[in-house]
């Protein structure tokens, strides 16, 4: 029996960490630094309401991402990712059939987090696009960024304070639209009950909120408010 209490124990219980809206490490839209373990794989979707989603420029729907994020070293993560547009005929009257956006994303751990010194990543969306291999290369890439982000924890009386701090950038043919300058965000949660954390982050754009829960190691559920008004919610399961 007590076995059997330890094993619950260490499957329930765990550090809360995920996969942001966009299928790489982050809080709830924005990135960062923090990475999986290494030989990881996560599979997730993410809800992104109207009018928060765009789709070429236009933003009359709200749109599903999903994704595949693999760890494939100790300092790189990649992840694939299709993102969809709600409310779309996949056979359009007009001869154009819908068929979702795809995207590679490429990050690169430049520094360990240490005790005064953050951890620092340097990440790429829809990194093909440099070269050339994007569909509809002109419009596709409304989710391309580059950036940096640092990500320190602050241990304050029983609490963790997960701070992170980033600025996107225009690198090359690579335009960022999905973050633009700067953008930051903290998770903080309660070391006596890892297994959920409130979550505030400002995307660039807009302020969003929410919670992440691991009621397993394994899963990782968000739910939150885009800007403070609209649903938003993900999950994703981790081998």
């Amino acid at each position: 029996m007590k076995k059997l209490i330890v094993i619950v124990f260490l499957v329930v219980s765990g550090v809360v960490s995920g996969q942001s809206v966009t299928g790489t490490s982050g809080l709830i839209h924005i990135p960062s630094a923090r990475m999986l373990e290494d030989g990881q794989l996560v599979l997730g979707a993410a809800y992104i309401p109207k009018p928060y989603f765009f789709r070429w420029g236009i933003n009359e729907n709200p749109g599903v991402t999903t994704y595949i994020t693999y760890q494939i070293l100790p300092f790189v993560e990649l992840m694939f990712r299709y993102t969809h547009e709600l409310n779309r005929l996949f056979l359009n009257p007009n001869g154009l059939d819908y068929f979702p956006d795809r995207m590679f994303s490429i990050r690169f751990k430049l520094l360990d987090e240490k005790k005064y010194i953050p951890a620092i990543v340097l990440g790429a969306h829809d990194f093909s696009k440099l070269t050339g291999l994007s569909s509809q290369a002109s419009v596709n890439s409304m989710y391309s960024a580059t950036y940096f982000v640092t990500s320190k924890k602050i241990d304050f009386k029983g609490f963790i304070i997960d701070t992170s701090l980033g600025y996107a950038f225009d690198f090359l043919n690579l335009e960022t639209k999905d973050y633009r300058g700067i953008f930051y965000g903290i998770e903080l949660k309660n070391n006596n009950y890892d297994f959920i954390s409130l979550i505030i982050e400002n995307n660039s754009k807009n302020f969003n909120t929410g919670f992440r829960l691991s009621p397993f190691r394994i899963l990782n559920i968000m739910v939150g408010l885009w800007d403070f008004k609209k649903p938003t919610f993900s999950f994703n399961y981790k081998f």
